[in-house]
């Protein structure tokens, strides 16, 4: 047996001593006055003396540092062998990522993407990389899935000059973060594929550094405008960009050797991604660890019993009632939930869900509270057992309104997960009701749009007249959309012949002109920034000269 912490001991134990000897040395009034025969005539019985009372203390304070200094039994080293895959999932962060075709637009949706990834890997070291004209290094190639949720959810790209989208730059990046590392070289592409027609430079590249690429191609065929600062972005023209969702790119995949998938709003394409990276030649890590058994539980029962003799009177009479009642418990019936507790909570976080399940469901046992059922619930998600989630976070009752809030969205998060979307929508809207938040409003219209096309599966699917009438629709639409561009180019042009005469007066009242609301508003937005967003760090790529022609989105 070993202490893992035996700093404590010397640092505790002695001032104990010192403060043990001073209070048993130091004699009360009372004991001045009266001789000890007189003095165990005139006493009630209080079950026992003051030093033996002090000593009793002084056992319990033993026990309380003992236990922090961790005494363990190391059964032994045992060396374990683990398989882990690498990948570099690099984030497309241009213009044209601000496309409104996916809910709210295709930057966030593909950041929901790689944060489903990234929770449902397994046995997956990942690296992060955003992109756009140039590439910057989010993290390195890393296990810690809770660090790269962080930084993902945290990225921040305002501050970033998104034009153009130079995928070799981010192929060039994920080469910096493997490094040294054997065996083969994978990376994601979340991206809408820019406007390159041809990727022969990309795909010899990769070729010749052993790449293998796959692309979640995020986007519409129809496509959508770019919105800035209330208006659409427009070509040297004057007409309306619209960004497609660029399908050349699947060249890139499939001569390399990955592939092409696009972006559903199920978690459809993240299984057949993870289904993909399951086939990843792996590096073997060998690594040892001590098989070990903890005693601070233990020390701390004992100390709890002996500060409970120490503080409180008990006649003489009922110790050894009170003594056979204490030794009758078992130690873990409340005690030692903590042990359960801590252990359930290192198992969720490594991803080992069916053991926070198990030790979950000890805590649940034990004390049946709302903040262990939730806990318990929260593993049942996450090992993929929906139904029994649900059914555990519908026993949760509570006056916590953010514990309501947050069993409710996860409530309708399992409906989801089990196509039931019209409860998993009754789920979002009384979570709604407690407080107003982005991604619960978000899988809200997820859910409905899942619900409406659940409906029209369910019907049959659209007849050959209702696809000519939708067909019609669609070349309705688009001849309504190049007039208004073609009207939004009149009046700009006919807001410039106006302005040509008295541009130095306008631009002299736009000086002194006070700040419209709209742009306090823009101000204010700016200054509320998330605190601590994750730093992009510029790779430190070779551009080698090439010429860049993308257009700025």
């Amino acid at each position: 047996m070993r202490f893992l912490d035996p700093e404590f001991i010397p640092l505790m134990l002695i001032p104990s001593f010192l403060l043990l000897y001073l209070v048993l040395t130091n004699r009360s009034g009372v004991d001045r006055i009266f001789s000890p025969e007189i003095l165990r005539k005139i006493r009630l019985d209080q079950g026992m003396s003051k030093k033996m009372r002090l000593i009793t203390l002084f056992i319990a304070l033993s026990f309380m540092i003992l236990a922090l200094a961790r005494p363990v039994y190391e059964k032994g080293v045992v060396e374990v062998e683990s398989k882990r895959a690498y990948l570099v999932i690099a984030l497309d962060i241009s213009r044209s990522m601000k496309a409104r075709d996916l809910y709210p637009d295709r930057l966030s949706f593909a950041k929901r993407k790689v944060e489903k990834l990234i929770e449902a890997s397994r046995n997956l070291a990942i690296g992060l990389v955003a992109y756009a004209e140039g590439a910057f290094i989010v993290s390195p190639i890393t296990a810690d899935r809770e660090a790269l949720l962080y930084l993902l959810k945290h990225l921040d790209t305002e501050m970033l000059s998104m034009k153009g989208t130079n995928i070799l730059a981010a192929l060039r990046s994920a080469q910096l973060l493997y490094g040294g590392r054997e065996g083969e070289k994978n990376i994601l592409l979340v991206t809408d594929g820019g406007d390159q027609k041809e990727f022969k430079r990309e795909i010899q590249w990769a070729q010749k550094e052993g790449f293998k690429v796959f692309v979640l191609g995020i986007g519409s065929e129809k496509g959508a405008p770019i919105e800035e600062d209330g208006h659409y972005l427009t070509d040297e023209k004057g007409n309306i960009v619209i960004v497609r969702l660029n399908r050349e790119i699947e060249e890139l995949a499939r001569a390399t050797g990955g592939e092409f998938i696009k972006a559903t709003l199920s978690t459809e394409d993240i299984e057949r991604l993870l289904e993909k990276i399951g086939g990843f030649q792996r590096g073997e890590e060998r690594e040892k660890i001590v098989d070990r058994v903890e005693f601070y539980p233990y020390l701390l029962t004992l100390a709890l019993a002996f500060l409970f003799l120490a503080l409180f009177d008990i006649p003489s009479s009922q110790k050894a009632f009170l003594a056979l009642l204490f030794l009758s418990l078992p130690l873990s019936g409340g005690l030692l939930d903590f042990e359960h507790i801590r252990e359930g909570e290192k198992a969720y976080r490594s991803g080992n869900y069916q053991r926070a399940i198990r030790e979950f469901e000890e805590v649940v046992k034990a004390k049946g509270s709302p903040e262990s059922l939730y806990d318990l619930a929260n593993s049942y998600y996450k090992a993929g057992e929906y139904k029994r989630a649900l059914e555990t976070y519908s026993r949760i009752e509570t006056d916590d309104r953010e514990l309501e809030f947050r069993k409710l969205y996860n409530m309708g998060n399992s409906a989801f997960m089990m196509e039931e979307y019209q409860k998993a929508i009754e789920f979002y809207e009384k979570a709604l009701e407690i407080r107003d938040d982005p991604d619960a409003r978000h899988n809200l219209e997820l859910a409905k749009k899942m619900l409406k096309r659940k409906e029209e599966e369910k019907r049959g699917g659209e007849n050959g007249e209702e696809r000519d009438q939708k067909k019609k629709e669609d070349r309705k639409g688009r001849e309504e959309e190049k007039r208004d561009g073609d009207r939004e180019k009149e009046k700009r042009e006919r807001e410039e012949r106006g302005k040509k005469g008295e541009r130095g007066k306008s631009e002299g009242r736009r000086e002194s002109s006070p700040i419209s609301d709209r742009e306090e508003k823009k101000w204010h937005k700016n200054l509320e920034q998330r605190a601590l967003p994750t730093l992009l760090y510029k790779a430190p790529v070779e551009r080698e000269g090439e010429r860049y022609d993308e257009h700025p989105w």
